[in-house]
């Protein structure tokens, strides 16, 4: 047995810990559990290491498990993709693909990126979840979660997709009001619920300011903050990218020119291992390639 032999074991691995159980990976890969098991015997056989406890109700990883299970998910991926590129599976794509995403990148880009990928995969039926709320995508049944900021030890599969700064922004009356970072603190902050109650910036030179402003509107919809915003209702800190639209027609100004909060990264988070991971992959690599070609 040489060492290519152990790719199809630990395929299996991955899958085991992906679906939590031996035979919730056997119905996934369409064998039974007891060789699912089998092979996942073997590969700890063949490392020398025990990667899984097995118990009756549940399993759990290893020390070992945990640090080999990240290059595991990167060969199943891997080798998934390679297959997806030799079949060309991607012309004839079809089933549901359920993505979630924070309410503010509900933006003209955004929208022009959702009905260009249903215009060139009429076979997906494409479902787009705007919630600002934190919750477990796994549980949500989603396939894919666009999250802005660090995805920090999330255990599903991660992928940049770029880096925005945050703006301090408002109706353009009340930016002729807002030209240093104390004046923030005579106006109202409107702030969503997952965006901390301290206002931090950072301005020329690196300097920083941080504060805690009294008058605070906490809301969960950003499109609904973008409106407050234009009718002069206090300030909020938004995306570049998903407002410089509003910017360039005049409908927002930015606040506070020269000072921002550090830049973010947004993030893809794959929660699927499935055929369906092929259709969240292909939504990401169309987001991709539409934002490169602004």
């Amino acid at each position: 047995m040489n060492e290519l032999d152990l790719l199809r074991p630990t395929l299996a691995f991955a899958t085991v810990v992906d679906t939590g159980s031996f035979r919730a990976a056997a119905d996934r890969l369409g064998r039974s559990p007891p060789y699912v098991s089998q092979m996942v015997s073997d590969l700890e056989d063949r490392l020398g290491r025990q990667l899984l406890f097995r118990s009756t109700r549940r399993l759990s990883l290893t020390a070992d498990g945990e640090a080999f299970l990240p290059h595991a998910r990167a060969m199943a991926n891997a080798f998934n993709q390679g297959l997806d590129t030799v079949r060309d599976t991607r012309r004839n794509l079809a089933g549901r693909l359920r993505v979630s995403a924070p309410s503010v990148l509900a933006s003209p880009v955004f929208a022009r990126i959702v009905s260009g990928f249903a215009a060139q995969y009429p076979g997906i039926e494409l479902e787009i979840d705007l919630e600002d709320r934190v919750v477990d995508p796994v549980a949500a049944r989603v396939d894919l979660a666009l999250r802005i900021g660090d995805p920090g030890d999330d255990h599903r599969l991660a992928r940049k997709l770029f880096t925005t700064r945050g703006v301090v922004c408002c109706g353009a009356d009340l930016a002729r009001d807002l030209t240093a970072p104390d004046d923030l603190m005579a106006s109202t902050w409107l702030r969503s619920p997952a965006t901390p109650p301290r206002l931090g910036l950072i301005g020329p030179g690196g300097r920083q300011f941080t504060a805690d402003p009294k008058a605070q509107i906490v809301v969960n919809n950003a499109a609904l903050i973008r409106t407050m915003l234009a009718e002069g209702t206090g300030y909020a800190v938004l995306p570049e990218f998903a407002i410089h639209e509003a910017l360039d027609a005049g409908a927002l100004t930015v606040a506070v020119p020269e000072w921002c909060i550090p830049d973010v990264a947004v993030h893809a988070l794959y929660t699927e291992r499935r055929t369906a991971l092929t259709n969240a992959r292909a939504f990401v690599d169309h987001v991709q390639a539409a934002l490169s070609a602004l």
